[in-house]
């Protein structure tokens, strides 16, 4: 026997009884008939519940006691099960098994679900205070119940990676291609610098891996990436570029493409603004075809925008809101003049704000300075004070005291001001490219940017106890932000065909706070899922998480 409960709707209402069910037999048929009806589950208040628990026990001789329950442990789940999907979705534990070969190795390694480990932990452990050896114990997947895992395994995962590097990316590369539309007709190499963020060390104190260029291993390093995209945004690979390269690793990357992905056009896209890549020149002298942003604009720059935003502004194509775009051509070049309204708004705004404060201060100098001369005619001024340092002070007023007339003066510079306020949301795009529309080159330079915004910081997974082949190793790094963003993107796709308008961190972000309770009720342990709302039940869905796939195991 067990309990059922039913749920009926009258008059636009919804009522729930509770029903005691019995399972009989029907010569081969097993059916169900009520036994009782115990009514409303609105009257069921906890005290009758008690006392019907209470007088069942006591006709049946059973002794009733108070059940003591302890909760165990509170695991990451909603986030981690839908990162899972996505990681099944694209077959990955295929893709890297088949990309290893027979390797007896592979099995004993676990390594699919290792390299999935370090994925889950860059997409969602954006903070890290803990090597991925001790934080992956607080994720629920039911694939690793019963396994433990050292750094040393985490750190044999890395290395097998970098062997098969390029296989893995050409296999992943046809995975993507059988479950979704990819354009080869062209790829973005997108050219950026990331840093390596030192290992956590572990309590054995191994030598630690710091980073591409072996030095401090407790310091940052940088390294010179070159991420292969398609055309519709999705991650494809990389490769790790020297300090110093030149046309030679350029032209090496344009027959990487053609090899592994049957791609013949590349578009390197790069940013002048940071040092990122030292020699984006080389793209203009070799006549790539190239998309190069400068957010930080030089004075030759910075007056053209200006003076075609203040006076020919009707001449901007409205993208949207906050985006505005005109285009001019200057021979073989390109250039997307981009302003932002609302930026420079709130820039202006902002300005006015604290310069009027400057300007209360510089006053207060400046009647300070009268009235001690009015008073014994020897006025009191004080050049260091602390305003004349102010930032604000140095670079939007000019100030002056004269010593003879024993006066101080000050001017503020309105005209810096409105030239800040109005580059404040601006930045240039140049381009060589002559078959994409302007639209198109600036949503792509707008898409990559946030991509290398997610490899400013590549995580050192776990101290790398050999400095050997350096190179390959920041690349397996690298590796795993790249399979991370593949999944991030996937996932976007998902929930964009279901019509839902979130980005991937932005729905794991709702997912988080579904857990996964572990309590022991009188020795006995027992999970449970916390409550689901329905913004999280309608992100599971979209990515085909559907309420029988999330049962607990």
């Amino acid at each position: 026997m067990f309990f059922r409960k039913i749920t009926s709707r009258s008059n636009g209402k919804e009522y729930t009884y509770l029903k005691l069910i019995e399972n009989y037999r029907e010569g081969d048929k097993v059916k169900q008939r009520v036994i009782a009806n115990l009514g409303s589950m609105d009257k069921l208040t906890p005290e009758k519940v008690n006392g019907l628990i209470a007088g069942l026990s006591k006709i049946c001789g059973t002794a009733c006691r108070s059940a003591h329950m302890e909760t165990k442990q509170i695991m990451r789940y909603g986030e981690v099960l839908a990162i899972h999907k996505i990681w099944e979705l694209l077959g990955l534990d295929k893709v890297i098994e088949d990309a290893a070969g027979p390797n007896s190795d592979y099995e004993l390694l676990n390594i699919s679900l290792l390299v999935e480990l370090m994925v889950i932990n860059q997409i969602i452990n954006l903070q890290p205070k803990q090597s991925v050896s001790d934080w992956y114990k607080c994720l629920y997947i039911p694939s690793l119940l019963g396994k433990e895992f050292t750094a040393h395994d985490f750190c044999r995962a890395l290395d097998m990676i970098a062997n098969f590097k390029e296989e893995l990316e050409k296999r992943l590369f046809e995975k993507l291609n059988s479950l979704m539309y990819i354009n080869t007709d062209q790829a973005f190499c997108l050219l950026t610098a990331g840093m390596i963020k030192p290992a956590l060390r572990d309590k054995l104190n191994l030598t630690s891996y710091g980073g591409y260029i072996l030095g401090d291993p407790e310091g940052y390093q940088k390294v010179n990436i070159g991420m292969l995209v398609s055309r519709g945004g999705m991650p494809l690979g990389h490769r790790i570029l020297r300090e110093t390269s030149g046309d030679r690793e350029l032209r090496s990357i344009m027959g990487y493409l053609k090899i592994a992905f049957d791609i013949d056009k590349c578009i390197f896209v790069g940013n002048r603004s940071i040092i990122n890549y030292p020699n984006i020149d080389i793209l203009v002298a070799n006549n790539y075809n190239y998309i190069i942003g400068s957010k930080s604009m030089n004075k030759r720059d910075s007056e053209l925008f200006i003076r075609e935003w203040r006076t020919n502004k009707h001449e901007f194509q409205q993208m949207s809101e906050d985006l505005w775009l005109k285009e001019i051509k200057d021979g073989g070049t390109r250039y997307l003049l981009c302003g932002n309204p609302i930026i420079t708004e709130q820039m202006r705004a902002l300005l006015v704000e604290r310069l009027d404060e400057v300007e209360n201060d510089l006053k207060s100098v400046q009647e300070a300075v009268e009235d001690s001369r009015s008073v014994n005619g020897k006025p009191v001024f004080n050049s260091e004070l602390s305003i004349f340092k102010d930032s604000y002070c140095c670079k939007y007023f000019e100030w002056h005291y004269d010593e003879l007339a024993m006066k101080f003066s000050y001017r503020r510079r309105d005209g810096l001001l409105e030239q800040d306020a109005d580059l404040a949301g601006a930045f240039l795009l140049e381009t060589n490219n002559d078959f994409l529309r302007g639209q198109e080159i600036l949503k792509a330079y707008a898409s990559l940017a946030v991509l290398a915004e997610s490899f400013s910081e590549i995580k050192n997974f776990e101290s790398w106890p050999n400095l050997l082949h350096a190179e390959q190793k920041v690349s397996a790094y690298t590796f795993v932000c790249i399979l991370a963003a593949i999944v991030e993107k996937t996932m976007e796709r998902l929930m964009r065909q279901a019509g839902l308008s979130l980005n991937a961190r932005q729905a794991l972000l709702l997912l988080e706070d579904i857990k996964v309770v572990i309590n022991q009720i009188d020795g006995q342990e027992f999970k449970s899922v916390t409550n689901i709302s329905k913004s999280q039940e309608d992100i599971l869905n979209a990515i085909g998480l559907f309420k029988e796939q999330r049962w607990l195991f």
